[in-house]
């Protein structure tokens, strides 16, 4: 379980093709395939922006299909004409030449030829960037595995699709398994020659072609000695491209027992760096630095970096002011560590996994910052979710090991099981089914503001939303009135406690903004994460009778209604006349009245919070401080907050009342909000205005502690504004 963006229903499977399941009688000729795709790749070519972003096929959980898990040396080979339509040949594989340029769009579309000279159409999706796959050069030899076959808008437009980007192989022109009419032999005699083709691509920064002929060049030799600088040349490379796993394995593989094996190590310890495995990191950077004696400005450099990550993941002491200040529109990755001590994963009694504390923890304490596993720099609404989608599979391709940590989410229900081998080496390369990375992304992302503290403000453009995922956090189950708060700055999620926590207690989170009605809100659950919630609030509200919940329904909407139509707050100072005021009081205590005692006695009430903060900014905008200090208490008691006094007149109220008192003497059903801090300032300004001036710093002091919570890190209030 985890916090999502509520997820829309599946779109429906489109109807099968009057063709499917069978072997199509009428298809083009290669001649006809070549020249209509030459005329596309031109209409593009004129067309086309430069450096434009690329279109991103995200699949349609509807139409999902696992993604093949078998060796292509395990398949029957089959000729292109035995493909039927809209159909998953399972337990059958293609080998095919590239006999065209690609034309490059949502996937890469190439035409391809068989060993019998059979030519169709191959679409090729999901590939990243560092894949030559990406957009396929002519000539190359490619395995497709179970291929799907599919009709692709007129009746005689067919191709193979392949949605996972595991289907299809790239192979050697040597590999054993191409049939003799394709096979071309090595284009290059020597490894050499693949070196230097390699250094050649490098220079011209095509990565993944240099990748591709360092490894024939590896091929080609036996020596470990003559081997050594080839793996540092891909090492350094894959670094480039972001291939950590690959990085690392190659500087490992690069050491020779002399003393240069500090770069060896000093690469290794990048490449980790790059996977967030600090300790390891560490211990390489340490190797560099033995073997490379006073060291060199860059690998002291690395290690001081590390060391701070270390520390961060020990200690949980972390400068978040600047933090924030760093941000950016181009820099929202911040470089630090994640501190978890505080929490394991155990099994839950609400449901699965769960987090749980390490030890007690005090209302406002850290509870643990993640960094994000992913999360890429998209924060506009359209294009945030196919982003992280994009990122997930590309990442997964690139660096198989983070399976270990990704595919342990919940990905919802899929039309099939998972086969355990998600993740698995075949053929080189990891198996990555997309549909199941699109369910837990859906189950487990997160969308998060530039930072949470930015995000109050009321200038602020809230609408502009990242997508990501943060995998520890995906793990904790929810509560509408949860014990932690999460917050972001960048890519760093922190989350602290919003009430006292003992030693072993479960911890919650909300996710998503709860709604104010029972019913409302467990059809949003069910919808987007197939539960029915049983937190403290949503048990107690279902002791109140349907035809009570549906009057109280009744008498909020019109009251709404009627508020919104007076709105209490705008630019300057809004006036409402008295007989408004009165209107929306009294039709506040009827819906208070439809309450019921005996359910509602310790209960938050989230169907008064909107009147009631209407009648602050009312009876404050007339400077009626008595009445401001009379709603602001209903406001927190509204929300579930029991250790606030019944009688709002200061006179009575003892010297000894601390408004901070309200987040560990209130129970564990109690929601805090940022409308708790708003509440908290309006009464130190109303208590101030009064004449009691030490109640006033107190709730400056409790909303300053609350602030805090809701942003992570900070106590500027007059950031809210006014």
């Amino acid at each position: 379980m985890a916090v999502a963006a509520k997820q829309t229903a599946i779109t429906s499977a489109p109807q099968k093709s009057s063709l499917a399941g069978t072997i199509p009688t009428k298809k083009l000729t290669k001649e006809q395939l070549c020249k209509t795709h030459e005329g596309h790749i031109k209409k593009q070519n004129a067309s086309q922006t430069p450096n434009g972003p690329r279109a991103v096929k995200q699949p349609n959980l509807a139409e999902a299909y696992p993604a093949s898990t078998k060796s292509i040396r395990d398949l029957e080979i089959l000729p292109l004409s035995d493909l039927n339509v809209e159909t998953h040949h399972r337990g059958k594989g293609l080998i095919v030449k590239v006999v065209s340029p690609p034309y490059i769009g949502a996937g890469a579309v190439s035409i391809v030829e068989d060993q019998w000279g059979n030519v169709d159409k191959l679409a090729i999706y999901n590939q990243g960037d560092s894949a030559i796959l990406s957009g396929v050069p002519e000539g190359c030899i490619v395995a497709v595995k179970e291929p799907y076959y599919v009709q692709n808008g007129a009746e005689n437009d067919l191709m193979i699709c392949v949605d996972h980007p595991s289907d299809v192989i790239l192979l050697r022109f040597t590999d054993s398994v191409i049939p003799e009419p394709l096979r071309l032999g090595p284009l290059l005699k020597s490894a050499g020659e693949w070196r230097t083709a390699g250094d050649q691509a490098f220079l011209q920064r095509d990565f993944p072609t240099a990748v591709f002929c360092y490894t024939e060049a590896l091929e080609g030799l036996e020596d470990h000695s003559t081997k050594a600088p080839i793996y540092t040349k891909r090492a350094g490379v894959n670094l480039l491209l972001g291939r950590y796993d690959a990085a690392k394995s190659d500087s490992l593989a690069s050491r020779t027992g002399a003393s240069t094996d500090w770069k060896a190590y000093y690469n290794a310890g990048r490449a980790a760096y790059g996977l967030c495995e600090y300790a390891t990191s560490k211990s390489y950077f340490e190797e560099a630095l033995k073997l490379n004696g006073k060291g060199i400005a860059s690998v002291q450099k690395e290690y001081e970096r590390v060391l701070a990550r270390v520390e961060e993941e020990e200690t949980g002491n972390y400068d978040f002011a600047a933090m924030h200040a760093s941000l950016s529109p181009t820099s929202v990755h911040i470089d630090a560590g994640s501190f978890l001590r505080n929490t394991r994963v155990g099994e839950s009694d609400v449901h699965g996994r769960g987090l749980f504390a390490t030890r007690p923890l005090k209302a406002g304490d850290l509870v643990y910052v993640e960094k994000a596993t992913l999360m890429p720099n998209q924060y506009d609404p359209a294009r945030a979710s196919a982003a992280l989608y994009t990122l997930m599979v590309r990442q997964l391709c690139d660096n198989p090991s983070l399976a270990e940590t990704m595919l342990k989410l919940y990905p919802g229900q899929l039309p099939y099981d998972r086969t355990g081998a998600e993740g698995s080496m075949v053929d080189g390369v990891p198996v990555v089914d997309v549909f199941m990375i699109e369910g837990i992304r859906t189950k487990n992302c997160f969308s998060s503001p530039l930072s949470t503290y930015d995000d109050t403000k009321p200038t602020y453009n809230s609408v502009c939303m990242a997508k990501g995922l943060w995998a520890h956090s995906s793990l904790m189950n929810h509560s509408c009135v949860p014990n932690t708060m999460r917050s972001f700055i960048g890519d760093m999620l922190i989350c602290r406690a919003t009430r006292d926590v003992q030693e072993g207690e479960e911890l919650f989170q909300q996710y998503v903004p709860v709604k104010t009605l029972v019913d409302v809100r467990n059809q949003e659950f069910e919808e987007g994460w197939g539960f029915e919630c049983r937190c403290g609030l949503c048990e107690g509200e279902r002791k109140s009778s349907e035809e009570r919940l549906k009057k109280r329904k009744e008498a909020m909407l019109a009251l709404e209604k009627f508020l919104d139509r007076k709105p209490s707050v705008g630019k300057g100072t809004t006036i409402v006349p008295d007989a408004t005021i009165r209107t929306a009081d009294k039709m506040m205590r009827q819906l208070e009245d439809l309450h019921e005692t005996e359910v509602y006695e310790n209960l938050p009430r989230l169907t008064l919070v909107y009147p009631c903060n209407w009648l602050v900014d009312a009876h404050r905008a007339k400077k009626q401080w008595g009445k401001v200090v009379k709603y602001s208490m209903k406001v927190l008691r509204n929300f579930g907050f029991n250790a606030v006094p019944r009688d709002e007149d200061p006179a009575k109220l003892t010297v000894d009342w601390d408004p901070r008192d309200i987040y560990t003497r209130s129970g564990e059903v109690s929601l805090m909000a940022v409308h708790v801090v708003a509440s908290l300032r309006r009464l130190a300004e109303a208590y101030a205005a009064l004449g009691h001036q030490e109640l006033a710093e107190r709730c400056m002091e409790a909303a300053k502690f609350g602030y805090t919570m809701v942003t992570g890190f900070s106590e500027n209030v007059d950031a809210l504004g006014q």
